[in-house]
């Protein structure tokens, strides 16, 4: 191929905008999009969207041919936004309990992780969308995700973090993102060892690399190390610079290779979702047979912590003819999802009171405390101009006084972007009002003819994906049933991957609402606290400092438990918390962020018309201070140091001699199991178990295979199945070869020493069933 025909193809390298591919050269255009809970389509103000449970609620299922379904559904979803490519799944592990994005990954554990992502990837490519499998690799954690570089030995990385990502290679995933920070110093994004070496020589990949938005920092480097397209775009870093170096007698030669194998991956990518075929409309595709998967999926995930006994039975189910108080900051509604990338706007949820009133309870909702991290957006009349560098300009009416935008394309806006929006605020009571603000880059923000907050632009915090500002809080006076003018004064600025701006506002008062809550709660027969987080508190951008609940929640509980025995606690969190209030409630349910169907997912598992049959797919630790990577993250910004090695998870706790508050596959459910001894077949790697369900309701029983050798403490594989009441069951689990091996210096080997075989219902509760190898 001539120079002149490779620098035709070099434009199809990078994005044309924030989610489509260029038509180049006979190229159809791509479209991608935002995954994994859901497909967002092109806009963030666009069509609503299916809202799926998260990563960690589907770990927590333990099934993966359930996982195939949602894969399928969200297929299905992906077609209805014309989308040929879905960002997800993300594969990257819980590495630390307080890792922002731990709700969009599946497990603490690789082998798990990939178990689930296999079983994602092949429902969602059954319907011509291709998965772009995330981050690789080392993306495990949000703080300096943009500049950190992640220093950990090959033998973790291969026994642990590139896992998920060379079965994702392995069951024909379509597309790899190249993840933001660095690996050893070197941007994952032009990382040839990785891109190249490993992904392609090795594992045999075939598909396209992907750059994580905004993740390409190079044009050559990254091109010729084996990231195929930049994006979103336009380039910033490829397009004239790659044509250049066509000529250069040292690069040419590898740059015009470079070239046309990523087109050629680009082309077998276009070809094999369709993409000639399709149009561009996106419409809400959130029929019945997706509602009812992302339901059962829901409570297949949800776990079951703890039941304990109140008045001679068991707390949990309750039955509707007792009354109930249902308690917490977001009890109403309950939170669908986590935040950053993963959000979409959800089609038609289904909040808990609805779901429970429906379902016969008699309920008194209280809310009992307010945990926002940021101030409700101010509503009033507002417009808002959007202006470029080049003095284009579109308008937009706005009811709440917020915005952000990663493209400015379709409005005909190019270049550096701006706003000025004025309009009227009108409050029903007088006194002094909270009023905040967070931006991306330099804002103004005045309410009758004051200047009342500025902000310059230099800071960063965790808000608009870590690009804004933290949010600024003064207090301003408002006068009741008069219009105040209030203006944003937003100048067209360099974006370092979008622009936006929000503007908050609340009364100066700190109303406690726990009395309020108690008294409810002593007045009913069972009082159900619907507690967690939201998707500000749980988002990509940034981790979390924490464990413990936000805002007054533990004292909450602790309150309610005091008047009612049989308090019932759900966290509706996509991650670990600290409990500390345990030991006064009856029954604790992990909810995680479950989607849309939320609603008649909770009501289903409280009235135990389903059982939670979801294993913990996480470590629950007694405090941040005694978990793996508690020595080493968030580091200082420069370096992530993995220097727990391949200790991570239960691995760690099992070999520090750690009981953590709940272990890695608890769960527990609405009827009991006995289990004959089990037996080990070495030759065929086979482990056989007779399991009874000895209770009076149908249950579902998940039996964990690990293994232990020189290597410490493994999960090895799991088969979750459904028991009838008196049922017996033979469960067969195969150990994969995998499993007894360890990474050394010339590649994979067989474990010097013996590896045993353990089987149990959870990572602290194990028995031995034999020796697979002796070495």
């Amino acid at each position: 191929m001539s120079e002149t025909d490779l620098s035709h193809l070099v434009s199809a390298l990078s994005g044309a905008d924030i989610w489509h591919t260029p038509a180049v050269a006979g190229l159809p255009a791509i479209r991608m999009s935002d995954g994994p809970a859901g497909v967002r389509g092109t806009d963030w103000a666009g069509p609503a969207s299916a809202s799926f449970p998260c990563g960690a609620s589907l770990g927590a299922t333990f099934d993966p041919d359930l996982v195939r379904q949602v894969g399928e559904a969200l297929g299905r979803e992906a077609r209805s936004k014309n989308a040929h490519v879905l960002l997800a799944p993300t594969v990257n592990l819980q590495r630390t309990p307080v890792g922002g994005r731990n709700f969009e990954c599946f497990s603490e554990d690789p082998t798990h992780t990939a178990a689930i992502a296999v079983a994602y990837i092949d429902g969602v490519q059954s319907r011509g969308v291709a998965c772009c499998v995330k981050h690789l690799v080392c993306n495990d954690a949000e703080f300096a995700r943009f500049e950190v570089s992640v220093e950990v030995s090959e033998r973790a990385l291969r026994e642990v973090y590139l896992v998920p990502f060379e079965a994702a290679v392995r069951a024909g995933v379509r597309a790899v993102m190249a993840a933001y920070n660095r690996l050893g110093g070197t941007f994952c994004s032009e990382h040839e060892w990785l891109l190249t070496t490993v992904l392609r020589d090795e594992w045999g990949f075939d598909g396209v690399v992907i750059s994580d938005w905004y993740g390409t920092r190079s044009g050559i480097p990254s091109l010729v190390a084996g990231c195929d397209l930049e994006m979103p775009g336009p380039t910033r870093h490829r397009g004239d610079a790659i044509v250049a170096a066509l000529d250069d007698p040292e690069l040419g030669e590898r740059v015009g290779d470079a070239v046309a194998a990523s087109f050629g991956h680009l082309r077998r990518l276009a070809e094999w979702t369709g993409a000639a075929e399709t149009d561009t409309d996106e419409i809400t595709d959130n029929d019945a047979a997706t509602r009812a998967v992302i339901r059962r999926a829901g409570a297949a995930g949800a776990v079951l912590l703890t039941n304990d006994s109140v008045a001679g039975s068991p707390a949990l189910p309750i039955s509707p003819t007792v009354s109930m108080a249902l308690i917490g900051p977001y009890a109403e509604h309950g939170r669908v999802q986590g935040g950053g990338s993963a959000r979409v706007t959800p089609a038609d949820p289904v909040g808990a009171l609805e779901a429970l009133r429906e379902r016969g309870y008699e309920v008194t909702h209280r809310v009992g405390c307010r945990i926002p991290r940021y101030l409700p957006f101010m509503t009033g009349d507002f417009e808002a101009v959007f202006t470029d560098e080049h003095a284009n300009s579109t308008t937009r009416r706005m009811r709440r006084l917020q915005f952000v935008r990663e493209s400015f394309h379709d409005d005909g806006l190019l270049g550096q972007i701006g706003a000025s929006i004025t309009g009227t605020l009108r409050v029903d009571a007088a006194g002094d009002y909270r009023v905040a603000m967070r931006a991306v880059g330099p804002v103004r923000l005045s309410i009758d003819g004051n200047v009342v907050v500025e902000l310059d632009g230099a800071d960063r915090g965790g808000s608009f994906f870590g690009f804004g500002s933290d949010e600024v809080i003064v207090v301003v006076p408002l006068e009741a049933d008069r219009d105040h003018r209030v203006e944003v004064e937003y100048p067209p600025a360099p974006s370092p991957g979008l622009r936006g701006v929000m503007v908050g506002l609340a009364p100066d008062t700190d109303e406690d609402l726990v009395p309020d809550a108690v008294a409810a709660a002593a007045a009913a027969d069972c009082a159900v606290l619907l507690v967690g987080t939201d998707d500000e508190w749980e988002t990509e951008g940034e981790d979390r400092t924490s464990l413990s609940l936000p805002g007054d929640q533990d004292r909450l509980i602790k309150a309610v438990a005091a008047v009612n025995e049989r308090t019932v606690v759900v966290i509706n969190a996509g991650s670990p918390v600290a409990m500390p209030w345990l030991d006064s409630v009856a029954a604790v349910v992990q909810l995680w962020f479950p989607g849309g169907e939320l609603g008649h997912v909770l009501a289903d598992v409280l009235s135990g018309d389903v059982e939670p049959s979801g294993r913990l797919p996480i470590t629950f630790p007694r405090s941040l201070e005694v978990t793996p990577a508690a020595a080493f993250h968030p580091g200082d910004g420069v370096v992530a140091n993995y220097g727990e090695d391949v200790a991570v998870g239960h691995r760690w706790y099992d070999r520090e001699g750690q009981d953590p508050l709940f272990w890695f596959g608890h769960g527990l459910g609405y009827t009991e199991f006995s289990w004959a001894a089990a037996s080990l077949d070495p030759e065929q790697a086979l482990v056989g178990v007779e399991v009874t369900n000895t209770g009076s309701r149908l249950g579902h029983e998940v039996v964990q295979v690990y293994v232990r050798g020189p290597f410490g403490l493994r999960f090895a594989a799991s088969r979750k199945v459904a028991i009838m009441p008196g049922e017996t069951q033979t469960v067969q689990v195969e150990v994969p070869e995998r499993a007894a091996m360890v990474w050394a210096d010339d590649g994979w080997e067989r474990a010097r020493g013996p590896v045993d075989v353990l089987i149990g219902t959870h990572a602290g509760a194990l028995d031995a069933v034999g020796t697979l190898i002796n070495g």
